[in-house]
């Protein structure tokens, strides 16, 4: 605690006023003290909230870690005991493993001949719906084609079956006026004979 001087008074002793500053400045600073010792352990509290919240997820992980360790540590276990039992097997599975090597070089040239296989098949199909196709347009053309000619045809067909009946009906017409043609010539004929006949009994 600093030290005061309190000035003296002739009678009572220390000046008043001097011990009531003295007081309030001791308040003061008290108070003061208070204060920042109360934040203080404000602080103190939620740093050790904050470090037991931090103690908690810690002891979480751990306790994740520990369970991990332990599906870990059986699974490494059962797995060991499996090697164990499949220790007996070594001997094949390396032969196996030594036929596998020998035949890998017989299984990928028959991978790239199936590949090629597949190549040769996809340009058949390719060639095979290109040739169908040129054939559809060849068919296609040849029928438009024929139905032009067929079209022309039956135009030249109609000209020529207008033509011939418009003959046939002027045949028809002469045939028809022929027999009366006939017998005007029948008659004249006859007109001709007698006039021949007069002319030599005259002579």
């Amino acid at each position: 605690m600093e030290s005061n001087t309190f000035k003296s008074v002739t009678f009572g002793g220390f000046a008043k006023q001097d011990v009531i500053d003295y007081i309030e400045k001791m308040a003061r600073e008290s108070a003061a003290a208070q204060d920042g010792l109360r934040r203080e352990n404000e602080e103190l509290k939620a740093e050790a909230e904050a470090l037991k919240s931090q103690m908690d997820g810690l002891r979480s992980q751990l306790e994740v870690l520990n369970l991990e360790h332990e599906r870990l540590t059986a699974a490494l276990e059962a797995e060991t005991a499996r090697a164990k039992e499949l220790e007996p097997f070594k001997p094949e599975a390396e032969r196996l493993t030594a036929e596998l090597e020998r035949l890998r070089p017989d299984a990928e040239a028959y991978a790239q001949f199936r590949e090629r296989i597949g190549a040769i098949e996809c340009e058949a199909r390719k060639r095979a719906a290109d040739l169908e196709e040129s054939t559809q347009l060849k068919l296609k053309h040849m029928v438009e084609q024929f139905h032009q000619q067929y079209t022309q045809l039956m135009s030249t067909f109609n000209a020529t079956a207008t033509h011939v009946n418009s003959e046939l009906r002027k045949v028809e017409v002469t045939l028809t006026q022929l027999p009366r043609a006939l017998d005007c010539n029948e008659t004249e004929l006859k007109e001709l004979a007698s006039a021949l006949e007069q002319h030599q009994e005259k002579k």
